[in-house]
């Protein structure tokens, strides 16, 4: 989906269009769900707080208002995503889903194939796993520019409008998450290692 695209199902969805809607919601669905999966690890929250999050985004459509072109829309949505998983670890424990509104009819994608599939991602790449266990351990800020960058791909001044913070400390922030990140690494291969040793 190019830019054309996407701000013609915003300007529709903003005017109560629910088919453009769920375009937006089928084009992003899959970038969020991981995006939120390799934050949680945990798929049952996963799918809860990815359909939170586009039920925000529905309820909050008609205040958005393209700023920075291309990115505009990406990173308000991801921005929804980010405080979803931050509400997430702050209520662990207190997390539900919000769907209660019989009127919304976007269709969630197959719920059990998405389990299974990320399921079969994570077996398949436990360096994945390594890593998102290491990430989880830094500072939230760290965790989240560390996912919008490397994970997401999203350039420093997206992740700014995400985060509502200058390119420059983000980037700043970016660097010591990295070597924050490359202490604990090192920290775990060496328990690893050792462990290894006494079986």
């Amino acid at each position: 989906m190019d830019l054309d695209e996407i701000k013609d199902f915003v300007e529709r969805s903003q005017k109560k269009d629910k088919e453009a809607f769920s375009r937006l919601f089928d084009f992003y669905y899959d970038k969020i769900i991981r995006y939120v999966f390799r934050r949680t690890l945990d798929v049952e929250y996963s799918k809860d707080i990815t359909s939170n999050v586009f039920l925000k985004a529905l309820d909050n459509i008609e205040s958005f208002k393209w700023k920075n072109g291309i990115n505009s829309f990406n990173a308000w949505i991801f921005k929804i995503a980010t405080n979803e998983i931050n509400q997430y670890f702050r209520k662990q424990n207190r997390y539900k889903l919000i769907i209660d509104d019989p009127e919304i009819r976007f269709n969630l994608k197959d719920e059990s194939n998405l389990s299974l599939e990320i399921e079969k991602k994570i077996d398949n790449d436990k360096y994945l796993m390594i890593l998102s266990k290491a990430i989880k351990e830094l500072k939230p800020i760290y965790q989240d520019i560390l996912h919008l960058r490397y994970f997401e791909e999203m350039p420093y001044d997206e992740i700014s409008e995400v985060l509502k913070k200058n390119e420059s400390t983000v980037r700043v922030y970016a660097k010591r998450a990295i070597e924050e990140l490359e202490k604990i690494l090192e920290k775990d291969a060496v328990n690893f290692t050792n462990y290894e040793k006494t079986i």
